[in-house]
């Protein structure tokens, strides 16, 4: 019986077969056959040869088949069009170079190294990471890198980031640390300065740093509303010194103004005009920035879990100005945040900070993305009995531990004790032992003598 398409008659499924030709295959490599239902059977539309009208029936009504016009070799319906694809790279490629200079142009990276290898490195406080790592931050901006490893002095520069693009290599060798370390008793008048000890933050005065090592130090006090005090002192093993300089307050018309931040909770970096100054200390006390030279300023506070605080002030001569950033949670997303932070902090400051056992800093100091859950955190200081406390960590949540440290006993040295004076035997001891051991000799060989008889 002749098929729909011999008597001319337009097949019931032909519809179906109305598709529009699959952009992605070329047409002058293929042609597309439609498999439909007539009278006679399973066929193909337009009709093609007879070996694949057997096999038509297999395949889906009213889906169109793909065949090399020279060889009838089915082509798969995902042959992408080589051209299409090239057009498309050359697209991407654009879009890529058109992204990349303004990315670059928006950052500027650290990579850091250190000698040896897998210490704790921070940028800006609480941006921590094993080394090598690279850090990415502004550019042209000042910025501070501070490196900790168990058994080594803590490094801490400050380093200036070059221009968009640039990534700057710092290598950061440790120098192993040593039992041989004072203590620094620091205060002034007023108090309430702010003590910085190579660069690194030690609380407010007065204050007791310890675990310093022998040598020269450079020490600077910072109070807003007066000049910077800075010095050098000197650290004598297994001594404490003390210092107690006068700062001297600004005059009418200094050319300077000041800064008073602090941040509920503490602990956030601090960002002047997008330079790195320190963190936000404890509740109640304020971090100053002075000799600021009037003029507008962005101040910027970040801490992870909480929204960026950014504020603008204008900076007049003379002029004291307080910051006080209540600083905004994040808003929970679909997922459950599962960090939290620890800001710790001892008295005295200074002390060596280990996190279940893992080394993590000097105190005060600022730990983020820590696991929830319990914790154990060890502060340890030469000269004083090690402080321990199991803390619990929850998700989202900034905490703030503080470890008051008890000094070591003195060790106690035992009384000498002389050895045992050897008396002189006497004939009489000796004769009787003599005799004693040959008695125990006759009475031995009479034994024997009596077993064999």
């Amino acid at each position: 019986m002749d098929s729909w398409h011999a008597r001319g008659i337009a097949h019931p499924l032909q519809a179906p077969c109305k598709k529009k030709w699959m952009g992605t295959i070329p047409r002058t490599r293929a042609t597309r056959v439609c498999c439909s239902r007539g009278i006679s059977g399973y066929e193909t539309i337009p009709k093609f040869p007879i070996p694949l009208i057997r096999n038509c029936k297999k395949w889906k009504e009213g889906a169109y088949y793909y065949f090399d016009k020279k060889t009838y070799r089915p082509m798969s319906r995902n042959l992408k069009n080589i051209q299409s694809w090239v057009v498309i790279a050359i697209l991407l490629l654009g879009i890529t170079a058109c992204i990349s200079p303004a990315v670059a142009a928006d950052s500027a990276w650290f990579e850091i190294t250190s000698e040896p290898s897998g210490a704790w490195a921070c940028l800006d406080h609480w941006n921590c990471h094993d080394t090598p790592i690279t850090f990415t931050t502004e550019p042209d901006s000042y910025h501070t890198i501070s490196v900790y490893k168990d058994g080594y002095l803590m490094s801490t520069q400050m380093i200036y980031a070059s221009g968009p693009g640039v990534s700057t290599p710092v290598t950061v060798v440790l120098i192993p640390s040593t039992p041989h370390t004072g203590i620094l008793d620091v205060d002034s008048t007023p108090s309430g300065a702010g003590i910085w000890i190579d660069l690194n933050y030690y609380g407010k005065t007065p204050q007791i740093i310890g675990g310093l090592a022998a040598g020269s130090h450079s020490l600077t006090l910072k109070k807003a509303g007066y000049y910077d005090q800075k010095q050098e002192v000197q650290i004598v093993a297994g001594q404490t010194s003390t210092v107690s300089p006068s700062l001297s307050a600004y005059p009418a018309q200094p050319g300077f103004g000041s800064l008073q931040i602090d941040s509920a909770p503490a602990g956030a970096a601090i960002f002047l005009n997008s330079n790195y100054q320190g963190t936000t200390v404890a509740l109640g006390e304020s971090f100053d920035i002075n000799q600021i030279t009037p003029g507008t300023y962005t101040v910027r506070l970040t801490l992870p879990d909480y929204q960026t605080f950014t504020q603008v002030v204008a900076v007049k001569d003379g002029m004291v100005y307080d910051i006080h950033a209540v600083l905004v949670p994040v808003s929970p997303g679909p997922t459950p945040d599962t960090t939290g932070e620890l800001t710790l902090r001892s008295n005295p400051s200074g002390a060596n900070i280990y996190l279940n056992n893992a080394y993590r800093g000097i105190t005060p100091l600022t730990l983020v993305d820590i696991p929830q859950g319990s914790h154990v955190i060890i502060l340890k200081l030469n000269g004083y009995q090690n402080w321990q406390s199991t803390v619990n960590v929850l998700g989202g949540v900034h905490s703030e531990v503080s470890g008051t440290l008890s000094l070591s006993p003195a060790p106690t040295s035992a009384p000498t004790q002389l050895p045992p004076v050897q008396q002189p035997q006497s004939p009489v001891g000796m004769l009787t032992i003599i005799t004693a051991l040959g008695i125990c000799c006759l009475a031995v060989i009479f034994a024997v003598y009596k077993k064999k008889n």
